[in-house]
């Protein structure tokens, strides 16, 4: 019980620590482009204060740490409903397949949805815009993914993936050619992500470390710009496997996140995990040093089909903060064997 009270306030030391010295950080602003790259892919990550670098066992590890795609059981695929600020969406889809020996292969998939647009360009010799109907914008990343357990305590996992961003034509005036032309606004890169996973031994204490959307740079005409690289460590842990010889029907998971984005200053994600008998969970979290996004919550089930599989349903809410809407996502999740 003393270890057990010791680890709390050691955790809760950090967290308050942490938070108070990512507030004296200085700001970076502007200093990457595709920034859907950055959106939670995931209910449950996102119900738990976006803390990723830790998670294990799921298809959507692919977005997060890759290195947990190493403890998938069998057959695994999930897909995520994001209704997003503005009226946009955000997609996600992801399947993994464990091949024992041989490590986890999967594909992943990541999209959004801004609706249509109107289009219109100014008239000279009138007093307004002249409208060119709509037209729609697009952005995209497929992938697919690679996970191997090295030892029963360590693993790593990696993604590579082809990343588009469109956002339409519009028509310039060519003074060479002396004529109106159209111009295509896209750009398209390759990213790698690589993490790792280790558990220590104690109880489920685990470390993650992510590197994600590391890339080229990208360019639009003469304009050069970097994709939101993240330098993601985590660590997480079931509390309640603390007291020794105790058996537990529930789990408690605290996890914690530091990141350090490329677009802004160093970031803390906290969140907790409450299931009870491994079938329903209650979740909640914080983001600290962000301008709008920071309380999240979340519950999910988990459901035994016979002897075919589990079938997961998952939500979680973000708040964020008195100019938009609040964040929800839907996750649902099916998988076959162990």
């Amino acid at each position: 019980m003393k270890r057990f009270i010791t680890l709390l306030a050691i955790l809760a030391l950090t967290v308050l620590t942490g938070s108070e010295s990512l507030q004296a950080q200085p700001v970076k602003f502007a200093q990457a482009g595709m920034g859907f790259l950055k959106i939670d892919v995931g209910a449950r990550i996102a119900g738990m204060g976006g803390t990723q670098a830790s998670t294990s066992g799921t298809a959507f590890d692919a977005f997060a740490n890759p290195a947990g795609l190493a403890f998938v059981e069998g057959f695994d695929v999930m897909a995520n409903s994001t209704s997003w600020i503005a009226d946009i969406s955000h997609y996600g889809l992801a399947a993994a397949y464990n091949a024992g020996g041989l490590g986890t292969f999967g594909i992943n998939l990541v999209w959004m949805d801004y609706g249509t647009f109107r289009r219109t360009v100014p008239v000279d010799d009138l007093a307004g815009f002249a409208d060119l109907g709509s037209f729609t914008v697009s952005e995209f990343a497929i992938g697919i993914s690679y996970a191997r357990q090295i030892s029963d305590q360590f693993a790593i996992g990696g993604n590579i993936r082809y990343a588009e961003q469109d956002l339409g034509t519009v028509t310039i005036f060519d003074e060479v050619e002396g004529n109106n032309r159209d111009v295509g606004n896209s750009v398209d890169n390759f990213i790698l992500d690589f993490g790792t996973t280790y558990f220590t031994g104690f109880r489920d204490l685990r470390f993650g470390m992510s590197i994600r959307n590391f890339s080229n740079q990208s360019d639009y005409f003469n304009q050069r710009f970097e994709l939101p690289l993240n330098f993601d460590f985590g660590v997480a842990m079931d509390l309640l496997q603390i007291p020794e010889a105790v058996e537990q029907n529930s789990e408690l998971t605290l996890a914690v996140d530091w990141q350090h984005p490329r677009d802004f200053s160093e970031r803390l994600h906290a969140g907790v995990e409450y299931g009870f008998m491994k079938t329903f969970y209650v979740r909640t979290g914080y983001k600290f040093n962000y301008d709008e996004e920071g309380f999240t919550a979340g519950l999910g089930i988990n459901y035994d089909v016979s002897a075919v599989g589990t079938i997961r349903a998952d939500y979680a809410y973000a708040d964020f903060g008195e100019f938009f809407d609040a964040v929800h996502r839907i996750t649902i999740g099916f998988k076959i064997g162990e």
